[in-house]
């Protein structure tokens, strides 16, 4: 079921939050270009709405308690999110020519990428940590996410599971909103747990209530079974040779009737994307083969302005030239 995004005739102006204004204000002692372009962002993908604004806010203290702690210097994240930034432009123009992703082999991607401690510590998580405030697609997952556990709030959501999270910032988001419930996350990397367990001290979300194992959920997830009321399974799907076996493990690990909050990239080149969705209808279709029924899809197409009009949306979504990101809430048959 499509759910696009409505569009009020006229956008309330809204004050920009304190902490969005402090950030900027620190990104333009070093980074100028990338505080403007952060800021016009912001500005284009502009809904009017209160809630958007506070999670702007809540993206910009994170970032902000993480430097004030040095679990990594302002500078640095923002180096690397130019640097991923500019890796990902290049490499969308060679899959726009050639129509096929770069990565072939997923080993080899485990080596170059999630084996290489340092850059997954320097670059990697901080620049997808900056991503939910200078990438369209990422604010959009992130407000998407806010307003799917606000509806968790009213059925029983006592254990959420996120797989391969990585920074772990969309879980620790929602345990901030569910105060009942514990949250674990899954990852078969050891610098994820290292980033997602510092993330949780520095922002104190989910105190108590956060657990991160680093193991094979995919290949090992018998033991899992209907252990979750919900879960996370964002930016994964892509990564993967196989991303069916990623779905029917998370279908053996969530509850029947459990929730399934899910992203993928589509059209959208990356340093380790595996399988090319060329259509967000791939997606769900491969959702609903694996025991999922789409609620509410909010799919969000990769451009710099946001689209005026549900049919402007739409049309870019559907456009081959058109990077987007499937975003969806499922439930579990």
């Amino acid at each position: 079921m499509s759910n696009l995004p409505t569009f009020p005739a006229a956008q309330q102006s809204l004050p920009r939050a304190d902490a969005f204004t402090s950030l900027l204000g620190q990104i333009a002692l070093t980074h100028p270009s990338l505080c403007e372009k952060t800021e016009k962002l912001d500005a284009d993908w502009a809904t009017g709405d209160a809630r958007d604004r506070a999670l702007t806010g809540i993206v910009s203290t994170c970032i902000s308690r993480c430097v004030q702690a040095n679990m990594f210097p302002l500078r640095d994240v923002l180096d690397a999110f130019n640097q991923f930034s500019q890796d990902f432009f290049d490499r969308q123009v060679e899959f726009l020519r050639t129509g096929e992703y770069r990565a072939k082999d997923y080993s080899e991607v485990v080596k170059a990428v999630y084996s290489d401690d340092h850059y997954m510590q320097t670059v990697y998580y901080p620049a997808l940590l900056f991503c939910y405030l200078g990438s369209p697609n990422y604010r959009h997952i992130l407000r998407a996410v806010d307003k799917a556990t606000a509806g968790w709030r009213g059925i029983e959501c006592r254990r959420v599971l996120d797989l391969a999270g990585g920074h772990g910032f969309l879980l620790l988001h929602a345990l901030e909103q569910l105060p009942h419930t514990e949250g674990v996350g899954i990852d078969l990397s050891p610098s994820a747990e290292r980033f997602a367990r510092a993330l949780q001290r520095n922002t104190g979300w989910g105190q108590g209530r956060f657990d991160f194992q680093v193991r094979d959920f995919i290949g090992q997830s018998d033991g899992d079974a209907d252990r979750f009321d919900a879960a996370f399974c964002c930016e994964l799907l892509e990564h993967l040779p196989e991303p069916t076996l990623a779905l029917q493990a998370l279908h053996k690990a969530i509850r029947p009737g459990g929730r399934l909050f899910v992203t993928a990239a589509v059209r959208m080149e990356s340093v380790d994307h595996l399988t090319l969705f060329r259509t967000t209808g791939e997606v769900a279709e491969l959702l609903s083969e694996c025991g999922f029924e789409v609620l509410e899809e909010s799919s969000v197409p990769f451009v710099l302005k946001r689209p005026s009009s549900a049919q402007r949306w739409q049309r870019q979504l559907e456009d081959p030239m058109v990077p987007a990101t499937f975003v969806a809430e499922c439930v579990r048959r």
